[in-house]
């Protein structure tokens, strides 16, 4: 298999893992494919994908590094804030976290995910 090719079956089994609620194993795997990429060109979907899956291992500040580095890569993204939120939330930092949930809510007005939190 070539390294896309490999990069891309890591992808697709972080993704059926976290589907699963195998978060350990989604973590692995999206970092796996972040691995893939120098620093600077790690796509943004799967910081958030890694953020995700860290949150619901309640490993809050290694999902709040995630949505940040999201952010910096799409902070016109308005699922890279609610990720940020979940974090913050996670960490039980309220304020910044219904700020987070503000501005994805202003990227996004009509996201009914981001409405909920």
């Amino acid at each position: 298999a070539t390294s896309a090719e490999a990069n891309q079956a890591a992808v697709q089994a972080g993704n059926a893992c976290y589907k699963r609620d195998d978060y350990a194993g989604a973590v692995a795997a999206f970092t796996l494919a972040i691995g893939a990429y120098a620093t600077a060109e790690v796509p943004a979907q799967l910081l958030s994908n890694r953020s995700a899956a860290y949150a619901g291992l309640k490993e809050y500040s290694a999902a709040l590094s995630d949505a940040e580095a999201c952010i910096e890569r799409r902070p016109d993204w308005a699922k890279a804030y609610s990720r940020k939120g979940n974090a913050l939330h996670g960490l039980r930092l309220l304020d910044p976290a219904a700020a987070a949930y503000r501005k994805a809510l202003e990227l996004e007005p009509n996201n009914a995910i981001v409405a909920k939190s």
